[in-house]
C-alpha cells in the first residue's frame, strides 16, 4: 500500500512538471473576444452611433448565450434600450473600405442580463463544424459550394457564424475532395462518404445542407434549406429553414444550428453551486496520455482544478471542482474526439462515469 503511493505521488510530481510543456488535446475551439462586436455604419452621427449600438448588444448576447430567443425577453428589450450602461468603450475603426464602430461590453453584466432572462452562457470552447453545401439551380443542376465560392448565400453564412461565435470550415473543393465525394454522396447523404471526405478537415462535427427552390403552390417562400448536424459519434440533429433568398438561408442555418449546439452545452447561469466529481479512464498507456486528459478535463467549462486521485492498470481516476452541475460536464465531454463514454446507458446515479480514451 505504502509502495502504491509512492508511485501515485511520484506520478503526480511528472504530471505536475510536464503539465505546461505538451499540447493540450481537446476538441473544440476557443472564440476569442465574445464580448466585442463591431457594426458597418455609414457615419459618426449621435443617431446611427445609438442604433449601431444596439445592434452591437443584440449580437453579443446573441454570441454568448447562442440563444436566438433571448432578444424577445423584456430584460433584454430594456437593456437595449439602455444599452450605454453595458457598454466599456468603443470607436471607430476603418476596415476594409467600411466604416465600423467596434463596441467593448462588460462582461459581468451581460452575462447578468442573459441570467434574469432565464438563458445560460456558451462556452467559449465551441465545436468547430465543417459545412458541405450543395445548391440546386431552377435546371435541377446541383453543385457544391466550398472555401472559395462568394455566392450570396455563403458570404452570409461566414459572416453570420462569425458574429454568432460559431467555429466553421468550408471545403476546399480540390482534387482531394473530388476523388472523395461527389454531389450524389452529398445530396444522398451517403454517410460513410460523407465521413471519409471530411476527416481531412479535423472537425469535431459536419453540417450537411441541401439548397433548392420550393413548390409555389405550397410555399409562399420561393428557397428552402435542409440541414443534419454530425457531432461527434452520437450527437444528431436536423431541421430546414424557408427564405425569400438564398442570402437569407445562410443566416438561418447558422442561427439554427448555433440555437440546437448552445441548447445543449450551454451552462445555466442560475446554477450557484460548487463541489467535486469524479470520473475514471481507461486505456492511458503513458504519462503523457494522462496528463493530456487532465489537460483536456481542465478546459471544459465551470471546472477550476483538476486532480489524478487514483492511477494503475492504465486506468486513471480523476477529480474535477466544479461550480456547475455535472451533467453540464458530462455534456460538455459530448464535444471530446478522445473520451468515449463506456457506461453511460447502465450506470446509476451513483456510478462512477468510465471513459476511454483515445489518442488523438
Amino acid at each position: 500500500m505504502r509502495a502504491s503511493k509512492i508511485i501515485l505521488m511520484g506520478l503526480l510530481l511528472v504530471v505536475g512538471i510536464a503539465f505546461n510543456s505538451l499540447k493540450t488535446a481537446s476538441a473544440a475551439v476557443e472564440v476569442q473576444q465574445l464580448y466585442q462586436a463591431q457594426v458597418p455604419v455609414e457615419s459618426q452621427a449621435v443617431g446611427e452611433r445609438n442604433q449601431a449600438l444596439q445592434t452591437a448588444l443584440e449580437q453579443t448576447l446573441l454570441k454568448v448565450s447562442g440563444d436566438g430567443q433571448l432578444l424577445a425577453h423584456e430584460n433584454v428589450r430594456f437593456a437595449l434600450q439602455n444599452v450605454r450602461n453595458y457598454v466599456v468603450q468603443f470607436g471607430y475603426r476603418q476596415v476594409a473600405e467600411n466604416l465600423v464602430l467596434w463596441v467593448q461590453f462588460d462582461q459581468a453584466q451581460i452575462d447578468q442580463v442573459i441570467h434574469d432572462a432565464g438563458s445560460g452562457i456558451w462556452s467559449s470552447r465551441r465545436p468547430e463544424l465543417l459545412f458541405w453545401l450543395v445548391a440546386e439551380d431552377e435546371q435541377l443542376r446541383r453543385q457544391i459550394l466550398g472555401r472559395g465560392d462568394h455566392e450570396p448565400l455563403v458570404e452570409a453564412l461566414r459572416e453570420t457564424a462569425q458574429q454568432r461565435g460559431l467555429p466553421i470550415k468550408l471545403p476546399l473543393l480540390d482534387l482531394n475532395d473530388s476523388m472523395s465525394i461527389s454531389v450524389i454522396d452529398l445530396w444522398a447523404r451517403f454517410d460513410d462518404r460523407i465521413q471519409f471526405a471530411s476527416s481531412r478537415y479535423d472537425t469535431d462535427g459536419v453540417v450537411v445542407a441541401r439548397i433548392y427552390q420550393t413548390d409555389p403552390s405550397s410555399y409562399e417562400q420561393p428557397w428552402m434549406l435542409d440541414w443534419t448536424l454530425q457531432l461527434g459519434s452520437g450527437l444528431r440533429w436536423r431541421g430546414e429553414v424557408l427564405a425569400d433568398s438564398p442570402e437569407e438561408l445562410g443566416q438561418l442555418l447558422v442561427g439554427e444550428v448555433t440555437q440546437r449546439l448552445s441548447q445543449r452545452f450551454r451552462i445555466d447561469s442560475q446554477v450557484d453551486m460548487a463541489g467535486t466529481w469524479r470520473l475514471q479512464v481507461l486505456n492511458l498507456t503513458s504519462v503523457t496520455e494522462v496528463i493530456q486528459v487532465e489537460q483536456l478535463l481542465q478546459q471544459l467549462p465551470s471546472v477550476h482544478r483538476v486532480q489524478l486521485v487514483e492511477f494503475g492498470q492504465q486506468q486513471g481516476v480523476f477529480e474535477l471542482f466544479i461550480q456547475t452541475d455535472p451533467a453540464q460536464i458530462i455534456q460538455a465531454l459530448d464535444l471530446s474526439q478522445s473520451l468515449t463514454p463506456m457506461n453511460a446507458e447502465q450506470r446509476s446515479a451513483s456510478d462512477l462515469p468510465i471513459y476511454r480514451w483515445s489518442q488523438p
